[in-house]
């Protein structure tokens, strides 16, 4: 794919040089730092094989190389940065550990919460790109469309409000939204169950004054 090629598909690549970006300077910072944290985490876990097969080291796996690689060819594709929304899931661990959650519903409630954003941000993440890259083999339908509007798409269609004014064009972004419209129903009423069965508990630790 030459300059002026690459130069066509803005949403999807982009050919500027990395010196001169700085989303792909502020995307390599965190790369760096994502990097030895991921070797810092690497030397201190007990079982490597474990380590190497959880979540957030294929999170790494799909994130951090894409970044040097964009360097060294000198273009900067979409890519799956959007899996680092699935970092947020250790979010209620990092307040566990600064003692702000004390209560086991309390935990359970982040929990519940940070996966709901983590998944709708990914899954927002992946219409973009399914959207804006259009259908394989030609990639002659791609259809433009920014990564908030995916979120916005999402939220609206999950609340099955479902205004209209943004919609999939391309037979991958169908299938996905469709799958993930299945999947979300089944889990929603899943959180919803599991967060009604907490509130009694969560609020009955509410000091009384």
């Amino acid at each position: 794919m030459g300059p002026s090629e690459c130069n066509k598909q803005d949403k999807v690549e982009t050919c500027h040089s990395w010196s001169t970006n700085t989303t792909q300077q502020i995307d390599l910072a965190l790369n760096i730092f994502f990097m030895v944290y991921f070797f810092i985490r690497f030397i201190a876990a007990s079982d490597k094989l474990w380590f190497m097969l959880e979540l957030y080291s294929f999170v790494d796996y799909f994130t951090i190389p894409p970044s040097f690689i964009s360097i060294y060819l000198g273009r900067t594709w979409i890519g799956l940065r959007f899996l680092r929304a699935l970092r947020l899931m250790s979010v209620p661990d990092i307040l566990q550990y600064l003692n702000v959650l004390k209560t086991s519903s309390s935990i359970r409630l982040a929990q519940l919460v940070s996966i709901v954003i983590s998944v709708w941000l990914t899954a927002a993440g992946i219409i973009h790109l399914l959207e804006n890259s259009g259908d394989p083999l030609s990639f002659s339908n791609p259809h433009d469309l920014t990564y908030w509007e995916c979120v916005y798409f999402l939220i609206v269609t999950m609340s099955t409000v479902g205004y209209g004014d943004i919609y999939c064009e391309t037979s991958l972004g169908r299938g996905f939204i469709v799958l993930f419209i299945l999947v979300g129903l089944v889990r929603s009423f899943l959180y919803v169950y599991i967060f009604t069965c907490n509130m009694p508990l969560l609020f009955s630790n509410v000091k009384k004054w």
